[in-house]
């Protein structure tokens, strides 16, 4: 071999070192930066409530590690989560809404935006909503009463508080409705849950909205529970909700955390008396109610909550099932479009589609 040759042949073997130096170095830089985004956990607010606090239990039974993602719950009160979602993420991902507030109010939260809140998928269907009292004189309407319109019109009689665009607000404007009485007109006080749950029971108020944790606390201070939503058979559709945005950049996250949810669903569902622990212990340390094991039971008895994807498919998307949440959102628009809460119908919310396993 001459000189020159030698000299050509070192120089191709100092090229194929240089690229393999490159291409070396650009496999580590994409590995770090796939590595950085899979490292980010998705943040998931969620309020104290019973059946929210099922998701805790994803940490004991190592769902993260099952469907390779990371999630960060926050906790947070119930009013502040569709908020939170609408700040695109600076406080969390994705969160938790109703479906009768997702209507009211995403009318103008996404207008005129490109980036709108997404009702992406149900999680529970909450039917025990009402009204409590600490008035003996109030009288109670139950399935075998509620036709007697003159009850009625004596219910609407006392100084009722109720938030507006809650569940509790779509079931008197209901009730109203079949009576034939102007709703508009009632004398409804707009006050929250706590708020008039304390009012009701100092007697500024006689009936106030409640939600479970009110309906406890009522039957526990001698009150009395006297109109739910099963009177009327209604129902209360929860999901999770997040930005079109964050949906398209995490998907494969987001439809991991659906999964996870109903993992932890059926978890604790299954066998209430064994596998409410973790449940129980994050309600004590941050909910405003005390719940023993039996009214925990009770709590979750009082809405309906699928124990799989193909179970929440058939019963709540597919509009064949006993929970339809096209029937309801129907029924939603109406009752938003007679309180002036919109100025057109809505559309209802597409879910996406998510494989059973």
């Amino acid at each position: 071999m001459n000189r020159l040759t030698a000299f050509l042949v070192f120089l191709h073997l100092i090229v194929l070192l240089a690229l393999a130096s490159c291409t070396k170095q650009s496999s580590n830089t994409n590995s770090i930066n796939t590595s950085s985004i899979q490292d980010v956990p998705l943040r998931v607010g969620i309020a104290p409530y019973q059946e929210l606090a099922l998701l805790i239990n994803e940490k004991n039974l190592g769902l993260e590690k099952k469907y390779n993602t990371k999630i960060e719950i926050l906790t947070m009160p119930w009013e502040e989560l569709l908020p939170a979602v609408a700040s695109a993420g600076h406080t969390i991902d994705i969160g938790f809404d109703n479906l009768a507030d997702y209507m009211a109010k995403t009318e103008n939260l996404n207008k005129a935006n490109d980036d709108p809140i997404l009702f992406l998928y149900p999680a529970w269907d909450f039917h025990g909503g009402g009204f409590v009292t600490f008035n003996p004189a109030v009288p109670e309407l139950n399935k075998q009463n509620i036709e007697n319109k003159e009850l009625v019109k004596k219910f609407f009689g006392f100084k009722i508080g109720v938030q507006k665009n809650s569940c509790c607000h779509l079931l008197l404007w209901y009730l109203a409705h079949r009576t034939g009485m102007m709703f508009s007109r009632l004398p409804l006080l707009d006050s929250t849950l706590n708020d008039g749950f304390l009012a009701a029971q100092n007697g500024s108020l006689d009936i106030a909205s409640a939600g479970l944790t009110q309906r406890t606390e009522a039957i526990k201070r001698h009150g009395r529970v006297v109109l739910t939503m099963d009177a009327l058979n209604l129902i209360d559709p929860g999901g999770f909700i997040c930005k079109q945005s964050t949906y398209q950049k995490r998907k494969k996250e987001i439809e991991s955390l659906i999964r996870m949810w109903y993992d932890c669903s059926h978890y604790v569902l299954s066998d209430l008396d064994h596998h409410s622990n973790e449940t129980l212990a994050y309600l004590k340390a941050n909910a405003s109610t005390q719940y023993t094991l039996d009214e925990f039971k009770k709590a979750l008895s009082q809405e309906y909550i699928p124990q799989s994807i193909a179970e929440a498919q058939k019963e709540i998307v597919s509009g064949k099932g006993q929970y339809s949440i096209n029937e309801i959102g129907k029924l939603c628009n109406q009752y938003l479009l007679d309180i002036g809460a919109t100025k057109t119908a809505q559309p209802l919310p597409h879910m996406i589609t998510i494989k059973s396993d």
